[in-house]
């Protein structure tokens, strides 16, 4: 049985933040330093890490870091201990006051098999030793949307309150391309607050929310994502559409350069003796194809989930002109050639203002000599 959550979280608790982030050494060395299990699916490969249960480890098959089509495929999150540490990770906070035990960054947990694909979820268990059987479920589909489903079934004497959460942390700052008309950083859409979108020297000059930790929080927020953004690719976390949460970005000063993180703390949960309580959530880490987001948008019910890309101050225009773009594209097959197609079109569709214009000018052109000739009469 599942019992109701208790609205709101109590003054305190909060999301565990980052890990410990000590280098190991290289990327590979740090993906061999924990138990792993596979992830495999048509657009991405990877692993996700038992020991605290992250997904850190994910691949694009379809991008490239170059053009060269024997280049190194992109990868967009890399384990802890490594250089550039981005991975994500669930789980839940107690209330403050309470000392019981919980899954941890250090948590080694069990998985039922070793590949995680479409056709073939994974689900991890751990026991705290004290009564409590935490597990998670995680499914993915042919794209790069993951589904978690956390469940504790309490085996113990007494009631506890529980509250789960998600995030995406990111060490170091990343080089970005600086365009003013493109948001690279900290972006989500928060219920009722709408899109909010802070780069990382934005997010460095925040109040301290901690100490040691800039940010910015909103509370009561349903429905929504929070995560990070890069120009091609983003990594987002996506609380249940139905309950409120806090959604917070952080920033912190560690020994090894800054972490930023986008997380969500959702409602608290009571589970009494004998009884199990759940949490669903999902996390995106892929490309941002305009019709994989728009489609998970539509299917899923994420609130606004089409502005994890950057449309613009000019939405209204930019996104219907992709489509068009992209509609003549895969009809013709060269993207040189359909951005001239374009032009053709956008002239075509203004001509008669152009015609107005030109008219216009003709007229002028008509006068200018009676104009010259009044203007030396009257110097």
């Amino acid at each position: 049985t599942t019992v109701p959550g208790t609205p709101g979280q109590p003054a305190g608790s909060a999301v565990p933040g980052t890990a410990a982030l000590q280098q190991i050494g290289t990327r590979e060395q740090a993906l061999a330093a924990s138990a792993r299990v596979k992830i495999d699916t048509p657009k991405i490969a990877g692993s996700l890490s038992l020991t605290g249960a992250r997904i850190d480890d994910v691949s694009l098959k379809a991008y490239r870091e170059t053009v060269d089509p024997k280049s190194a495929n992109i990868v967009l999150l890399s384990p802890i201990g490594g250089p550039n540490a981005y991975y994500s990770d669930f789980g839940w906070v107690a209330a403050p006051g309470t000392t019981v035990a919980l899954p941890n960054a250090t948590t080694v947990w069990t998985a039922d098999n070793q590949t995680l694909t479409p056709a073939k979820p994974v689900t991890l268990s751990w026991d705290n030793g004290q009564g409590l059987i935490f597990k998670r479920a995680i499914s993915v589909d042919d794209n790069a949307m993951f589904t978690i489903r956390d469940e504790v079934e309490n085996k113990g004497g007494a009631a506890v309150t529980l509250f789960p959460y998600g995030q995406i942390v990111r060490q170091g700052k990343p080089t970005t391309l600086g365009y003013y008309v493109l948001h690279e950083g900290l972006v989500g859409n928060l219920g009722e607050q709408g899109l909010q979108e802070y780069t990382y020297d934005k997010l460095d000059k925040e109040p301290l929310l901690s100490p040691g930790t800039t940010g910015k929080s909103w509370k009561d927020a349903v429905g929504g994502f929070v995560g990070i953004t890069d120009k091609y690719w983003a990594a987002a976390v996506i609380p249940d559409q139905q309950r409120k949460y806090e959604g917070r970005y952080s920033a912190v000063q560690t020994a090894t350069g800054h972490t930023y993180q986008a997380d969500f703390l959702g409602e608290g949960v009571a589970v009494a003796p004998g009884a199990t309580a759940s949490s669903n959530a999902r996390l995106f880490a892929g490309a941002k194809e305009v019709a994989a987001i728009d489609g998970y948008e539509k299917n899923l019910g994420i609130k606004r989930f089409e502005l994890l890309i950057d449309w613009g101050w000019f939405y209204f225009i930019t996104k219907p002109l992709f489509f068009v773009l992209d509609w003549i594209y895969k009809h013709v097959g060269n993207f040189g050639v359909a951005i001239l197609l374009v032009t053709v079109l956008l002239k075509f569709l203004f001509f008669p203002l152009a015609n107005k214009s030109y008219a216009s000018m003709a007229k002028m052109k008509e006068l200018q000599p009676e104009m010259t000739a009044i203007r030396e009469r009257h110097a």
